[in-house]
């Protein structure tokens, strides 16, 4: 008969050992540290505030420092610097960064049109009623002028000659404006959308409702960035897709954040925000060529480098490619 022999207790628990070591020296690792920028206080930008709050860079082993860095050309200033390895901004300051010279290469598409809308004084609420009338943006060039524009030109009215476009900085600016009777419209942003048609202001119209196919709010680096630290640009871009499934998946978590994030407490201009950007931002954030090229086209009659450029050189899709590839985009919605 066989000798039986027996096996030690310690020796089952070896591999549940293991498992307790892996992790262990996983959390011990040093967090790499990264600076990122945001160029605006407002919704589409609130994701940075999401991941701050909820660990999601620290998940995705990173210490990321946020900065706020007012306005497109200026925080893509300090990308092109070195200041900062990442930024958040709208389209167009990086696609001119890159006509100018610089290395800039959106990653992440968080927005895929303009989120914003126009809105007038009483008495001004419909397109036909601009023609005429001083209008307010935030710089010229800026996305929401560009948006302004695009809109003006569907609508038969030409914006060099029918009317006067000032830029004035900021919302909270334009607003004021708007209230003094010193403009007649303006761009806003939710949740000032909302706030500003309590208070009698017309809504003239959404960008995101005309079919504008536009590079919105993204996620910006530099090609010698993602040369130099390419494991660390690969980690921040799936925190960002982890931020955009938390923001789709945590409304009452979300809408806290955006209330820090722009230091607003109204419920219902919190809501309407956190709606908006929910139904725009995609589950696979995709940088999307068709919206640059939307921005070249604009460009055009003013830059020739922007006719003859490719959309397709202004972006790179490869990591959100391979979160998507791989289904780790899917395992995150339970597909």
């Amino acid at each position: 008969m066989p000798r039986r022999v027996s096996t030690p207790a310690w020796f089952f628990s070896l591999p549940f050992l293991a498992c307790i070591s892996s992790s262990s020296a996983l959390a011990a690792a040093p967090l790499e540290r990264i600076t990122i920028a945001h160029s605006t206080v407002a919704g589409s930008q609130v994701i940075v505030q999401v991941m701050k709050d909820h660990g999601i860079f620290e998940r995705n082993g990173l210490d990321v420092q946020v900065l706020f860095i007012v306005g497109g050309p200026t925080v893509v200033k300090s990308l092109l610097t070195g200041d900062v390895q990442a930024v958040v901004t709208a389209g167009a300051a990086p696609v001119l960064a890159n006509l100018g010279g610089g290395d800039t290469v959106t990653v992440v598409g968080l927005l895929h049109t303009l989120d914003h809308s126009i809105i007038g004084r009483p008495g001004i609420a419909r397109p036909e009623d601009l023609r005429g009338k001083i209008l307010g943006v935030n710089g010229i060039g800026s996305a929401d002028d560009n948006g302004l524009r695009f809109a003006l030109r569907r609508w038969g009215i030409d914006p060099e000659r029918e009317l006067q476009v000032l830029a004035l900085g900021g919302q909270p600016n334009r607003y004021k404006a708007l209230q003094a009777g010193q403009i007649d419209a303006t761009t806003v942003l939710p949740p000032l959308t909302g706030q500003a048609r309590d208070a009698g202001y017309p809504l003239i119209a959404a960008l995101a409702d005309l079919g504008l196919e536009y590079q919105g709010t993204c996620m910006v680096t530099t090609r010698s960035t993602i040369r130099a630290r390419e494991e660390a640009i690969r980690r921040l871009v799936k925190a960002f897709v982890e931020g955009v499934h938390f923001m789709k998946t945590h409304r009452a978590e979300t809408t806290k954040s955006i209330g820090t994030f722009m230091k607003l407490q109204d419920p219902k201009a919190l809501g309407e925000a956190y709606d908006q950007y929910n139904r725009l931002i995609p589950r696979a954030p995709y940088p999307t060529a068709a919206g640059v090229r939307t921005i070249l086209e604009d460009l055009a009659p003013k830059n020739p480098k922007a006719r003859a450029a490719k959309p397709e050189d202004f972006i790179d899709p490869r990591f959100v490619k391979e979160l998507d590839d791989t289904g780790h985009i899917r395992r995150l919605y339970g597909q």
